[in-house]
């Protein structure tokens, strides 16, 4: 795995910047756990470098070698994230945006950066853990059902590490706005459900879902899980929506459009028949052994959005 380093100086902020005293504080994210417990200012850069830059290490050549894994790098933006650039690789910087778009409103909390050919395509935020506007509900108890509340604008919800590995059983509704649901990794947090997601700008990570994923409205966030069943996009009122880094043992569907689909595999049917989407990385694989789990070999070939 390449090693990264701290760079001495940059020119990547508003223009460019000489060597000084002055010059804004970098942060250097270099390989780490990207399902570290939920903390402000934890930042994770994902899809830099691409597995198809060399086609005869790829996928679908026949050799039956699985997908490289994408990089997901893991950093912290220190006390003042809008001064603050981001270095994955001695060229690559960015200065992440964390003050405006569709999930960013605030600064601070968790941070996932998604990238395309080293271009930053969009800027995933997750809200501060520590903030009045933005209650954090914690799910603890792994014996029944997930009471999620709903028109529960702005909420977080996290898990409790004595859930991990137990399944929680019971479909999720949410229908609030601004809600985020932050597991601790697929292998980890396993909702034994469906999930519907009927709220603008809802976020979900790293969490195993066994049933369906049911997106219905604009600018939902799925980033590092794992469904077994299907996933739908639910009429162009999905529209907005970045998909990345997700393991997809059903079918994927959706007719929306400006979606950034990243890194995904797909076992079943990949249908997208939107218009403008960002669609890189994605592939087809086999679970040859049943196992409900993505292993070396099973990966195929590139799936297309054309």
């Amino acid at each position: 795995m390449r090693i990264y380093k701290i760079l001495l100086c940059s020119a990547l902020l508003a223009g460019a910047l000489a060597c000084s005293d002055d010059e804004p504080k970098r942060t250097n994210v270099a390989p780490g756990d990207p399902f570290a417990d939920y903390e402000d200012d934890n930042i994770n850069v994902i899809g830099v470098g691409n597995p198809y830059d060399n086609p005869s290490d790829g996928p679908g050549d026949g050799d039956g070698d699985a997908v490289p894994e994408t990089p997901v790098l893991v950093g912290s933006f220190g006390p003042d994230p809008g001064d603050v650039e981001v270095c994955a690789n001695e060229t690559l910087c960015t200065v992440p945006r964390v003050d405006s778009n569709d999930w960013c409103d605030r600064e601070g909390g968790p941070v996932d950066l998604i990238y395309v050919d080293g271009v930053l395509v969009d800027t995933i935020c997750y809200p501060p853990a520590e903030d009045p506007e933005r209650p954090v509900e914690t799910v603890s108890d792994a014996t029944g059902d997930i009471d999620v509340a709903q028109n529960a604008n702005n909420t977080t919800v996290v898990f409790d590490e004595a859930t991990d590995g137990v399944p929680l059983e019971g479909d999720i509704f949410v229908d609030g706005n601004n809600v985020a649901i932050y597991g601790n990794g697929p292998d980890s947090t396993i909702i034994d459900g469906s999930v519907t997601l009927d709220g603008n700008n809802a976020r979900l990570r790293g969490v195993t879902i066994t049933g369906d994923l049911i997106l219905s409205k604009n600018n939902v966030a799925i980033v590092l899980s794992r469904i077994l069943g299907d996933v739908r996009l639910s009429g162009t009122a999905t529209n907005n929506s970045v998909f990345a880094e997700n393991e997809i043992f059903g079918s994927f569907t959706s007719d929306s459009n400006n979606n950034i689909l990243v890194g995904n595999a797909v076992l079943g049917e990949f249908a997208h028949t939107g218009n403008n989407n960002v669609c890189d990385r994605n592939y087809a694989f086999d679970d040859a052994d049943a196992d409900q789990s993505l292993d070396d070999g099973e990966a195929g070939a590139p799936l297309s959005c054309d």
